[in-house]
């Protein structure tokens, strides 16, 4: 079984937005899908078959005011609007609907991974957990500390973003039968990320101390994770796809012609996953 897995990169996921819509114009399914933080919900819309609506999420809403911003953060909570974009956005009633009956029925297998908030250890859920006009398991794949003031609750527990305690889950798809993986990251493979300010980090996050150690060490899990799976790429096992460049576009950043040349170019690496599959079906 082949799998691929977004780690997400907030607003660069209009990198991974391009591969799904190459995917959906060539009719390609990917069997196994597991997202991490926005990856999760790059995934669900490519599980529902929707394409360009993930693209629309980064290239027009993502410029309107209750999307994100600062006066997000005063009023909700939130610095990126996740009620927002996963309830308001996203319900039968939204602009720009999630297809729940399509994921429903869909046989690609979808989870996603989020953290818990009182102990920083990994949960990972499916799309059984998800139900129309009922979106919180994406709020909180997406619920980044600090970003997000307090975390999301679900099912009757609380958590934040998936990519504390799991950022690149490729043992997870093992585990779960995957041979074979695609990693989709949105940042140059050469990029390592740096710790945080320790003092900030204990300041911001002392009510929840597990989250506060997770944060304090999660450059280093991020940086071995991907020389794991370059190791997994160099064995056969896995393909990684990546940006060669990101055209300025961060995390937060607002640039539509930058959005646009990433996309495109995340369209075009789209067929390096289908020369990968074609290649695994010839063996």
């Amino acid at each position: 079984m082949t799998g691929i897995i977004d780690i997400g990169g907030g607003l660069r996921g209009i990198y991974t937005s391009g591969i799904y819509d190459y995917l959906l114009d060539k009719g390609i399914d990917i069997e196994y899908c597991i997202g991490v933080s926005s990856g999760s919900a790059n995934l669900i819309t490519y599980v529902a078959g929707q394409r360009g609506r993930t693209k629309r999420f980064y290239s027009e809403y993502s410029f309107e005011k209750e999307y994100m911003g600062a006066g997000c953060y005063f009023k909700k909570g939130m610095l990126i609007n996740l009620d927002y974009m996963y309830s308001v956005i996203s319900n039968s009633s939204g602009k720009d609907p999630l297809d729940y009956e399509a994921i429903k029925n869909s046989s690609k297998t979808f989870k996603t991974v989020i953290t818990k908030a009182d102990t920083a250890q990994p949960r990972y859920f499916t799309k059984d957990d998800l139900a129309q006009d009922n979106y919180t398991l994406l709020k909180a794949c997406c619920a980044l500390p600090v970003a997000c003031r307090k975390p999301v609750k679900f099912r009757g527990e609380e958590f934040f973003d998936g990519g504390l305690s799991d950022p690149i889950p490729y043992k997870k798809a093992f585990e779960d039968g995957c041979d074979k993986l695609i990693i989709c990251i949105t940042k140059p493979i050469d990029f390592r990320k740096t710790a945080m300010p320790e003092f900030l980090v204990k300041l911001l996050l002392h009510k929840f101390p597990a989250i506060r150690d997770s944060v304090l060490v999660m450059h280093n899990s991020y940086n071995n994770g991907i020389e794991e799976i370059l190791e997994l790429e160099r064995q056969g096992r896995a393909l990684v796809v990546y940006p060669r460049e990101c055209f300025g576009i961060e995390t937060l950043s607002k640039d539509k012609e930058g959005m646009e040349k990433l996309y495109n170019l995340g369209y075009e690496d789209g067929r390096k996953i289908e020369e990968f599959i074609n290649k695994k079906a010839e063996v």
